[in-house]
């Protein structure tokens, strides 16, 4: 019942092997599919605590790392706190107790038992109608319990074995405003997107977009029913565009796919072409390639991470194959975590050597390895050709100066620091005479 990725976490295995008899159900094996079956299990991972004579304790569904968070659940469960065996027996004893009835509903909902979940959602909310019998999450807000049942209530009718909208209409219906009015707007939309009668979808779509003009996946349900439909599309394209305008510097590229597809609809491939082409994803790559380089030399100077940060580095000179920056960034994140020789394999003689004739890219690359102290013949080879094509810029001679300094060539490193500030224009004399000071008291102090 548990995938083998949660069962293999150390920190999550150690704490079950400590307190539990631990059985594995696989339902490749017969006698996994019987505990399935046995146990209505709908969904893995399933975590199901039973007590010695076999009866059900408690079950947690799903996960989600850390693991520490998650034994707290289960530990919980093992101290018998809101388990679903408490909730059982209390509710035995006292079928009228609002939050026993509430949390009995909510641990069968949170194992796919619908017909279970439901009766008992309707039990608390005939208990508690007007809502002051206590509240629970939702999110990071809190609801009354009251609410969040009724919401459950749609939302299970929605999409469960009896398909039934008329629950989350009168959800939203009650309750007009508020996070979980605006979740319930998307779950009818989805649901009004795919299904219910033409009528019934364009009175709700009508509504919803007058409540949620810009809620990107009420547009993206509307968008979706107009292209199978071949009805409103002016209507989904004019929404559709403010969507896409209000995410300018985040765009939901989901999003953008629907309005080219509704200007295909249209016949308007040019716009689709415009909205949607080339353009909008080397923009999405060269976006995503900066947020992993950066990934890249942030955990590249820290003590962790670094198995992932060369990966992403990797993957971010491959979306932006040959664009200097990236490069360079790169190799810079591996001379951080001491990796000289795949730095080299990023930015060293293979990459430099396409570029014997441009003396800006010769001095950097000098520059960046002289500042290394790494790969250094490679990066005096470069400074050398950088001043013989450009014998006037003295970034060229500040480079070779740096190179020629970590070689130990002291007298060659000052004449090159010297012509680096004789060459300087004035705005610049002071940068490179303090260059030239700060590497002539390096060598003094060798």
């Amino acid at each position: 019942m548990l995938g083998q990725q949660y069962l293999e976490n150390p920190k999550f295995q150690d704490y079950l092997t400590s307190h539990f008899v631990l059985f594995r159900a696989d339902r490749t094996q017969k006698q996994g599919e019987e505990v399935f079956n046995k146990f209505s299990i709908r969904a893995t991972p399933t975590v199901l605590i039973l007590d010695p004579d076999g009866s059900e304790v408690d079950w947690h569904v799903g996960y989600g790392p850390p693991a520490e968070k998650f034994n707290d659940q289960i530990d919980k469960s093992y101290k018998g706190i809101e388990t679903y065996k408490s909730y059982a027996d209390s509710y035995a004893k006292n079928p009228r107790d609002v939050a026993v009835v509430f949390g009995l509903a909510k641990k069968h909902d949170r194992r796919y038992n619908q017909e279970k979940a439901v009766a008992l959602y309707k039990e608390a909310i005939a208990l508690d109608p007007d809502g002051k019998g206590g509240t629970t999450e939702y999110g990071k807000i809190k609801v009354p319990n009251t609410q969040y049942a009724e919401y459950q209530i749609g939302q299970l009718s929605l999409f469960g074995m009896k398909v039934d909208a008329e629950p989350m209409k009168a959800f939203v219906k009650k309750y007009k405003s508020g996070e979980m009015v605006k979740s319930a707007y998307q779950r009818l939309a989805m649901y009004y997107s795919r299904s219910g009668s033409k009528e019934e979808a364009a009175k709700f779509f009508e509504d919803a977009i007058a409540n949620a003009p810009n809620d990107p996946q009420v547009v993206s349900a509307f968008a979706r029913k107009a292209i199978t439909s071949k009805e409103n599309i002016d209507k989904a394209v004019e929404l559709g565009e403010k969507l896409v305008e209000s995410q300018q510097y985040n765009t939901d590229p989901s999003n953008v796919r629907d309005l080219a597809e509704l200007y295909v609809t249209k016949g308007d491939t040019a716009k689709a072409d415009e909205v949607y082409g080339n353009e909008f994803m080397d923009g999405k790559a060269s976006s995503l390639a900066y947020n992993l380089i950066q990934y890249a030399t942030f955990w590249s100077s820290k003590s962790m991470n670094h198995e992932s940060a060369l990966a992403m580095a990797e993957l971010a000179t491959k979306l932006k194959p040959g664009e200097e920056y990236y490069i360079r960034q790169a190799a810079n994140a591996c001379c951080a975590m001491k990796k000289y020789d795949k730095a080299i394999e990023f930015y060293g003689p293979k990459y430099i050597d396409k570029f014997m004739s441009d003396a800006n890219k010769l001095g950097s690359y000098a520059n960046f390895w002289g500042s290394q102290g790494n790969n250094l013949e490679s990066a005096l080879q470069a400074a050398k050709k950088a001043v013989e094509l450009a014998p006037a810029v003295p970034s060229g001679w500040g480079s070779l100066a740096i190179v020629y300094q970590k070689l130990k060539k002291n007298d060659e490193a000052l004449k090159a620091g010297e012509k680096a500030v004789e060459l300087a224009p004035e705005n610049q004399k002071s940068y490179y005479k303090n260059r030239f000071d700060s590497l002539k008291k390096a060598m003094e102090a060798k």
